[in-house]
């Protein structure tokens, strides 16, 4: 990046993509057609059998609980550090959400917490690949079949990262993506639910027959923002514009970039109907092919970067930098460091040009939003506190990811442990 100024992330977003919106404009598909094309292709990506576009992640996580009966006064147990809507749609259907704690370096779900919080009510578990990393899915497959429970894997920020060599998505009874901006893979809005189950799949089907597609503005919006974010990021203007109101804004104790991606915390105490009436249509599938072009050569970058992170700085002082289950090929969606004094060393990254977020995950059996939940989880309140996000987009040049390592050992040593 020029002058030394390196931004948080880079949409995956491109002209490649603002072309095809602008061919399905021009030249509107059928769009039964279009995301039926879209599944095959995606479904034959990941290695299974059936992938059916839905309008969000956590929308197709709830027609998932549905469609195996879960009922109120079931569980679902998920990852402690996860994105509070997930759990939040379980128990709008009445679904307990029970949290285990991760591992205190991976980041992803731990077996063995896995394993204690099952009770006779537990239905479901969803082993998080969170920032691209995947779980160790053998030990947690085994304890799943061991007590009956259906594994939904979330691999929203995952899409085509590998564990022993199988695309993840692959391994439980089902999984879920999204493909909002800030993924790796971008349909300008929309998910997709995926599984090898015939009847789940067109139990899926079924439930969203009879729904609207989501208006054209939706996705027209999302490709403007999109190549916003495209220019806003390019080298020749980031270091003029957007970097320097991430400085004014951090000293005034705003972060303007994580507001304008985030959403605020709540619960629901139903599942919105209007979820159904906002299915992706052609062009969302269209952008959503091309970015499947596209993903193995976003991901090697992502895959570059990050290992460079990971050589240069394991051994930075008050730095802890992350680690892998056996098995698992991360994409590196995030790099995440632990450090005790986090905004500390943010600022001082900000001042050296390297623009850093803490990210959008919750400790959610801390949260308020699940006070029925009463488990302690320390390493999702650990990570919770002081995990910081560095830049590791496809978009680094080797002189970007050089200048960040130094930019990270400087400002260790300025903050201290």
């Amino acid at each position: 990046m020029a002058l030394g100024k390196i931004p948080r992330f880079s949409p995956s977003f491109s002209p490649a993509e603002a072309v095809v919106v602008a061919r399905q404009l021009l030249r509107p598909g059928d769009d039964d057609a279009k995301v039926r094309e879209f599944e095959r292709a995606f479904a034959d990506y990941i290695g299974v059998k059936h992938a059916v576009m839905v309008p969000s992640a956590r929308f197709g996580f709830s027609l998932l609980l549905q469609g195996w009966g879960l009922k109120p006064g079931d569980e679902v147990i998920l990852p402690a550090l996860t994105y509070f809507a997930i759990p939040a749609f379980a128990k709008a259907l009445g679904v307990k959400p029970v949290f285990a704690d991760i591992g205190r370096t991976t980041h992803v779900l731990d077996p063995e917490a896995f394993e204690r919080a099952i009770t006779p009510r537990t239905k479901a578990v969803v082993p998080t690949h969170l920032f691209g990393t995947p779980c160790d899915m053998e030990p947690i497959l085994r304890i799943a079949h061991r007590h009956g429970i259906k594994v939904i894997e979330d691999v929203a920020q995952a899409c085509g990262a590998r564990y022993r060599g199988r695309r993840v998505g692959s391994f439980g009874d089902a999984a879920y993506y999204t493909f909002g901006l800030t993924k790796n893979i971008t349909s300008l809005s929309g998910a997709m639910i995926t599984t090898s189950d015939d009847a789940l799949a067109a139990d899926i089907h079924q439930r969203l027959d009879g729904g609207g597609r989501a208006p054209l503005k939706k996705p027209l919006k999302e490709a403007l923002t999109g190549l916003a974010m495209m220019v806003a990021t390019h080298p020749a203007i980031y270091p003029f514009t957007v970097h320097p109101a991430v400085v004014l804004g951090n000293k005034i104790g705003k972060d303007p970039i994580h507001d304008r991606f985030g959403e605020a915390e709540r619960t629901w105490e139903t599942i919105p109907s209007y979820y159904r009436d906002e299915r992706p249509g052609a062009l969302q599938a269209a952008v959503g092919l091309k970015q499947l072009e596209r993903i193995e050569a976003l991901n090697g970058a992502r895959v570059r970067n990050g290992r460079f992170l990971d050589s240069q700085l394991g051994n930075v002082p008050g730095v802890e930098a992350p680690t892998y289950p056996p098995g698992a090929e991360p994409i590196y969606m995030s790099f995440v460091v632990h450090h005790r004094r986090r905004d500390e060393l943010a600022r001082a990254l900000r001042s050296r040009g390297v623009d850093t977020t803490i990210g959008y995950m919750a400790n959610c059996a801390a949260s308020e939003l699940f006070p029925e939940d009463t488990a302690r989880c320390p390493n999702a309140e650990r990570a919770f506190a002081d995990l910081l996000h560095l830049p590791v987009h496809p978009n680094l040049s080797e002189a970007d990811r050089a200048h960040l390592c130094e930019a990270v050992r400087q400002a260790a040593l300025e903050v201290g442990p």
